[in-house]
């Protein structure tokens, strides 16, 4: 039986324990009231009920401002769970996001839903998505938008600085207006300028964020020092991500976060040397144990950038709104313009390279090809029609001399009165000509002393007109030959084309929609060969070449067609539009080379085959679609057309003329004509040939000056042979005379030297 000892002095000492546990747990009760700290600790002594001995328990109670700031953020996390924000709103003023799951239910039928009647445009520009690499543009929306979004609407007003003027009023007028510039501001100053620019709008996504951080953090053990709960880690030093080796230089610090699973907590004090820091529970209920792993954790709404590709030479102003993603609103100002040209942008990592010279050495722009496609319209081979061929009729061209140029500076009236002097002059010619001829033949007949001698002056006349007139002649064709020579007249041969126009047939368009843009006809290529009057060909030739790879010969026939293509027709650029648009060919200018007209070489005696085909703008210029050929027409040289040109022909005959004169000139100075025109007929020679020459044109020496000292003759005297003949008469040689008058010949010198040999010596001794 155990015996229970009991006095009043143990009686008032235990109460007076009792009374000091209760006074201090009610002071330190009040001070969970009071206090800042989140706990308050109360020291209880007792003794242990095995074996007997004293002790001192330590309890920790929560702070009332702990208990309410609990409650208060754990009923506002569940209200914003049960709302299905999704987004929670933690005590240091950052967010969680948290995903809720409704019941499972498979969804609503999608009914009632109208088919629709409309269609809507949006502008988007994305021909910068095709540069590699891409460049571009950064803009820090912190602040700026909720913390929450994740995206934003950009609207771009690009401008069309098509040339450097247009970029100098773009700088001059948005870039450095002396006003913010708002939508409204920019469409209504370029609109009222005529400015052309293009719009881009589309919802752009912020970029991805990734941990900034690395680092995970062992818990080794978890005191209570001095009323709070500490942490001992393995280790404080943690790094920035990186695809290579992690370098952990950076140290833990009052503030930094870290994650616990899904808790959040945030270092509120920490002990460098000992590795040991105290958290404060941002989110979540759940607490680290010893071996348990922490984690760096970097909010992930701390940073709000987007980025926008900008491309070469570019103009724009750029205009954001947000967009509340709880409900998918937008905002509902543009705001003020961001403006910019990106020529005057410089590289982020190297201040010292320009926008254009990391473009030129750098960039790919595969966009800028795109764009120049989008504004020429082109349309691809796949999607072509096949053209029309145009419809040929013969009688719509016509043969024409093309180097009519020879001419353009003479003067045509000039040359056809000089051509009518020179017919005039030649006629007169042979004229005299014949009339001489005639006067000889009658010189004979003649008996009569005085007629001779009359008549034999008419044919001296006659032959001194002759000489003049030959003379003029000359002179005239000399000119028209010189005329010739000094506007190339002789060397240039007439050159010939069969030209003309014809048809280009109307586009046609890839369906039947009359607002579908018809495929235009650029181009035709023209066949053609030469045929003789008889409509036959030329002979066909063959050829043969090795084919290498089955290394035989192979012969290969050449046709007989020659092939040409017309000039590609011109675009234009349509600023209204933004294309480029093909123009209409202008047929009556004069200085316009258009592609339907035909020019076609041709000489006299040739036909002409032609036939003509379509060229389509559809796959051009690598595979453009063709039509058939067209109908074959045949165009004949005319045979009226060579020498048809007057003042050419009178040019090249006096060319060929001159050829004639310079011959008699060169005669004349060696005196044949001379020689020619002094003779005269033989009317008793069977041949009809001539006497050579008269006396009076036959020369010899009567006597010459010796002189007596140097036996040297000084001067000869020379008469003609009719003058001897008429002294020989004076010295009365009647038996010659008479016997040459009798004779009734002609007397020639041989017959007067026989007559003298007859006669007696006594004569020749006078003589």
């Amino acid at each position: 039986m155990t015996r229970v000892s009991s006095s009043f002095t143990e009686t008032v000492n235990s109460l007076t324990k009792s009374t000091n546990i209760a006074l201090e747990s009610l002071i330190k009760l009040n001070n969970t009231i009071t206090t800042k700290d989140d706990t308050v600790v109360i020291q209880i002594e007792g003794k242990d009920a095995v074996t007997g001995d004293t002790s001192i328990y330590k309890y920790s109670i929560p702070s009332y401002n702990h208990v309410l700031s609990e409650l208060s953020r754990v009923t506002n996390n569940m209200d914003t769970f049960v709302s299905g924000k999704g987004i929670v709103l933690l005590k240091d003023g950052t967010y969680r996001e948290v995903k809720t799951i409704p019941v499972a239910k498979a969804p609503t039928s999608i009914k009632d839903i109208a088919s629709p009647t409309t269609f809507n445009v949006r502008n988007n520009w994305f021909f910068e998505s095709m540069i590699f690499p891409q460049m571009y543009v950064e803009f820090n929306l912190k602040r700026k938008i909720d913390d929450q979004s994740d995206r934003v609407v950009v609207r771009r007003v690009i401008f069309d600085n098509f040339n450097d003027d247009e970029t100098t009023w773009f700088r001059n007028n948005v870039i450095n207006s002396i006003k913010s510039l708002t939508y409204y501001d920019l469409t209504t100053l370029l609109d009222r300028y005529g400015k052309s620019y293009w719009l881009d709008e589309e919802v752009q996504n912020l970029p991805l964020k990734s941990n900034k951080y690395t680092g995970r953090f062992r818990v080794l053990k978890k005191p209570t020092i001095s009323g709070k709960q500490w942490y001992y880690l393995n280790t404080i030093n943690y790094g920035l991500t990186s695809d290579n080796l992690v370098v952990k230089n950076v140290q833990l610090k009052t503030g930094d976060q870290l994650r616990f699973n899904d808790n959040i907590f945030k270092i509120t004090d920490i002990e460098v040397t000992e590795k040991r820091v105290t958290l404060t529970t941002i989110v979540g209920l759940g607490s680290p144990n010893i071996n348990s792993f922490l984690d760096i954790y970097v909010t992930p709404f701390e940073e709000k950038t987007i980025q926008i590709p900008v491309g070469y030479s570019e103009c724009q102003s750029v205009f954001i709104k947000g967009v509340n993603d709880d409900f998918n609103i937008i905002g509902d100002d543009w705001g003020n313009a961001i403006s910019f040209y990106s020529g005057d942008l410089l590289l982020s990592s190297n201040n010292s390279i320009s926008f254009e010279t990391y473009y030129f050495n750098n960039v790919v722009d595969f966009g800028k090809e795109l764009e120049g496609q989008a504004k020429e319209k082109f349309v691809s081979s796949f999607y072509g029609v096949q053209p029309d061929a145009p419809i040929l009729v013969a009688s719509q061209f016509g043969v024409n001399q093309i180097n009519n140029q020879i001419n353009a500076a003479l003067d045509t009236d000039y040359i056809k009165k000089t051509q009518t002097q020179i017919e005039s002059t030649k006629s007169i010619i042979n004229s005299l000509k014949s009339t001489i001829s005639l006067q000889k033949a009658q010189l004979v007949e003649i008996t009569d002393a005085g007629e001779r001698s009359n008549l034999q002056s008419k044919i001296d006349y006659n032959i001194d007109q002759l000489s003049k007139k030959t003379i003029e002649y000359q002179s005239l064709v000399k000119s028209l030959a010189t005329l010739a020579y000094e506007n190339n007249a002789v060397d240039t041969n007439p050159k010939y084309r069969v030209r003309g126009f014809f048809n280009i047939p109307t586009g046609k368009r890839f369906s039947f929609n009359s607002n579908e843009r018809a495929q235009e006809i650029i181009q035709f290529e023209i066949w053609y060969r030469y045929l003789r009057l008889d409509n036959t060909g030329n002979p066909l030739n063959k050829y043969t070449y090795l084919d290498p790879s089955t290394g035989q010969m192979v012969t290969g026939t050449f046709s007989d067609w020659n092939s040409v293509t017309t000039p590609i027709r011109k675009k234009r650029y349509n600023r209204t539009k933004g294309l480029y648009e093909w123009l209409d060919e202008n047929v009556a200018d004069g200085e316009t080379i258009n592609i339907n007209q035909l020019d076609i070489p041709i000489t006299k005696g040739e036909k002409v085959q032609i036939k003509i085909r379509s060229i389509s703008e559809a796959g051009w210029p690598a595979n453009p679609q063709r039509s058939e050929w067209s109908n074959v027409i045949m165009v004949e040289f005319p045979s009226n057309l060579e020498g048809s040109d007057q003042v050419q022909k009178i040019l090249e005959d006096s060319v060929a003329e001159e050829e004639t004169i310079k011959l008699d000139e060169t005669l004349e100075s060696a005196g044949v004509n001379t020689h020619l025109n002094d003779s005269i007929p033989n009317p008793n020679s069977g041949t009809g040939t001539y006497f050579k020459h008269q006396a009076q044109y036959l020369s010899y020496d009567v006597d010459s000056i010796v002189d007596e000292a140097t036996g040297v003759a000084s001067s000869v005297v020379t008469s003609n042979l009719q003058t001897f003949l008429d002294d020989f008469e004076d010295l009365h040689y009647v038996t010659v005379r008479n016997q040459a008058r009798n004779s009734r010949k002609t007397v020639t010198l041989q017959s007067i030297i026989q007559l003298l040999v007859d006669s007696s010596s006594s004569i020749f001794t006078d003589l």
